[in-house]
């Protein structure tokens, strides 16, 4: 999940002060997301396409249609949401966390042991497809390993079970696992790729929100929360940092965008490299 620079070029009317506040104490309460003054453009260019849908004529009509109008039950405030927490995003990024997890974790992992990550910002899935590429090549594609995708917005989630994918987003895929995990498309397909079956059956995705969803049965040998704490306040950064140590197995690791620092937030997560952190706690 992650907040772009609209690209719209579209003539848009301002936005008010009152419908800006409205808007970021929505997003902040319903995601945890922090907006500064800086975004209000980008908060223009993505409603904006939202009141010429419901033919409103103001941003202050969409916030009053969010908060008691009809949008309150209708499903238009996750609508809402999803506008403004899409990603873009691609294939292997970051690699020096793949590399981590290839050389330091999935080699001292025990063959008969269940090995589960989660992917706790998938967005449209590219996170969570990168690392059952690199599971199935490391352990098999048959071996006992699963990864769960969560996001908060379900426009995302429905995008990253479809699993298909234009060519740019997966142009850092090496050249194997195209040819291993990657169908090419033909015809009206053409410039777009579909992960095989044999390696979606091990990636599942739900909606979550990681400030407030009840807390997950399962526990996690390896979290990956990239490129999402920059945009929570520090106190609701610590929130969600609190309830993902508690999902994370004693031993295993966390690990965050290479601008995001946890420093003082958690004494039992402790840093082993840049954006990577050991549970060292029974918590």
């Amino acid at each position: 999940m992650q907040l772009e620079n609209s690209h719209n070029t579209d003539n848009q009317q301002a936005i008010s002060s009152k419908a800006f506040s409205g808007f970021k104490k929505l997003i902040f309460e319903s995601a945890g997301i922090t907006m500064s003054d800086a975004k209000k453009s980008l908060v223009a260019g993505r409603l904006g396409k939202r009141l010429r849908i419901l033919n409103l004529q103001s941003y202050d009509d969409y916030l009053k249609y969010l908060t008691v109008g009809e949008g309150v039950n209708n499903g238009e405030f996750q609508i809402f949401v999803d506008s403004l927490t899409t990603n873009e995003t691609y294939f292997f990024r970051e690699p020096q966390h793949f590399d981590f997890l290839k050389q330091e974790i999935l080699k001292k992992h025990k063959p008969d042991q269940l090995l589960r990550i989660w992917s706790s910002a998938s967005s449209s899935g590219e996170e969570a497809y990168t690392l059952a590429m690199i599971l199935a090549d490391e352990l098999g594609i048959d071996a006992k390993w699963e990864i769960l995708g969560t996001d908060i917005s379900t426009e995302m989630i429905s995008s990253a079970k479809q699993a298909i994918y234009n060519e740019h987003r997966v142009r850092l895929v090496p050249k194997d696992a195209r040819h291993k995990y990657l169908l090419k498309g033909t015809g009206s397909n053409k410039g777009y790729v579909a992960v095989v079956p044999e390696l979606k059956k091990h990636v599942r995705f739900e909606h979550y929100n990681l400030v407030d969803s009840p807390l997950r049965k399962e526990m996690f040998d390896v979290i990956f929360c990239r490129n999402v704490l920059i945009y929570f306040s520090q106190e609701t950064k610590k929130i969600v940092m609190q309830r993902l140590y508690k999902q994370l197995k004693h031993g295993s690791y966390l690990m965050t965008g290479h601008s995001e620092s946890l420093h003082g937030m958690i004494s039992e997560l402790r840093s082993v490299k840049p954006s990577v952190y050991l549970k060292t706690g029974n918590v």
